[in-house]
């Protein structure tokens, strides 16, 4: 099915040859399927994509509220016969029956054989609805609590806008159990993401929009963060006697403990990484001199910055902060190639500063 979308979309005059063998060459990177891969790379709108996989398939499109608002039938249960491991082997997701017939959303290449097999041990018609990689990604967070990929959320939300996005993530996210609330600490009130990524407390308000399924309508871009962000750094392992959260006022007495010996100083050059989004090494000069050239910066500056950076591990840690804080994607992705990186970083920071945010933090 992948070349007769690929066909289709060459035939119709929609996309290049070159453009296709450049979708195919990052699938082939990253996984997934080549909707998602036209997607990133801006080859097509999802508006034609929709158009072209029914096209390809031979499916129809489904009703807006067949994805947007999934209900979970009996069959998807764990115990179902379409089940959450039937989803992931057959990539489709029921989200409905009605008189006997399942409808069920799938993407491409749709496996119509092994659907109407298991359809048929049951007894059951089925109608196949062909939708993007994204849209099927959402639906299955819904039935089955399998969370989105981050790639996938990322450009979920670039596709559909941020702000249905978060709504999205809001109604669907699986809650939060004492295994995955490690690393995450309590101010003012609320749960802060901490480890590499900043102490937010702003950022799980603007996060917890009120739940409830996007709508056609509102599947736009969204603007301006709203609170004013509290930055701040929880290490995994803090220097002995040091805070567990990182202020700027603190940067110099973390080059102070690089004189030092032992742990200490392993400890005190990972926060000083963690939070200014640079790797001087463990000589206390070098971070000196960086300090003194980029003490007046806004720390905006130095995370956005991060997203530049030559170590992934340092550039991953920037685009969660700036995440958690800003609630915008921009298609950026800390192991994209460089140029793609670059192109979406110079959006979020324009972005950032156009909105307002640098004013309001």
């Amino acid at each position: 099915m992948a070349s007769r979308l690929s066909d289709g979309l060459v035939g119709a005059g929609l996309v290049a040859t070159d453009t296709i063998k450049a979708a195919i060459a990052r699938q082939a990177v990253y996984g997934g399927t080549l909707d998602t891969a036209l997607l990133e790379i801006d080859a097509v709108d999802e508006a034609t994509l929709w158009g072209a996989l029914g096209r390809a398939t031979g499916l129809a499109v489904p009703d807006p509220l067949l994805y947007e608002t999934p209900t979970r039938i009996d069959l998807a249960e764990e115990g179902g016969a379409m089940n959450a491991a039937w989803s992931d082997r057959c990539r489709a997701v029921p989200v409905a029956v009605d008189a006997d017939v399942v409808q069920i959303l799938c993407s491409e290449p749709v496996a119509e054989a092994a659907i109407a097999e298991t359809a048929a041990a049951m007894g059951l018609a089925v109608d196949l609805y062909v939708v993007p990689e994204i849209r099927l990604a959402a639906v299955r967070q819904a039935i089955y609590d399998r969370p989105m990929s981050s790639r996938l959320v990322r450009l979920f939300a670039r596709v559909a806008g941020a702000k249905p996005v978060r709504r999205w993530q809001a109604a669907h996210a699986k809650p939060m159990t004492k295994d995955t609330t490690e690393g995450v600490e309590i101010l003012g009130g609320r749960r802060a993401v901490t480890g590499d990524a900043a102490v937010v407390p702003g950022a799980a308000a603007a996060a917890a929009t009120p739940a409830g399924g996007a709508s056609s309508a509102e599947l736009r871009p969204v603007g301006v963060a709203s609170a004013k962000p509290r930055v701040a750094v929880k290490p995994a392992a803090a220097p002995s006697g040091e805070s567990p959260r990182t202020e700027k006022r603190d940067v110099l007495k973390l080059i102070a403990r690089l004189a030092g010996r032992g742990p200490d100083v392993d400890a005190a050059h990972a926060v000083l990484v963690a939070f200014t989004k640079q790797d001087l090494g463990t000589k206390p000069r070098r971070w000196e001199l960086w300090w003194e050239n980029h003490m007046e910066d806004d720390r905006f500056e130095w995370l956005f910055e991060g997203l530049s950076h030559k170590l992934p591990e340092i550039r991953e840690s920037a685009e969660n902060e700036l995440r958690a804080i800003t609630g915008e994607y921009f298609g950026y992705h800390f192991d994209l190639p460089r140029r793609e990186r670059e192109v979406a970083r110079e959006r979020w920071q324009t972005w950032w500063y156009e909105s307002g945010g640098a004013r309001k933090k």
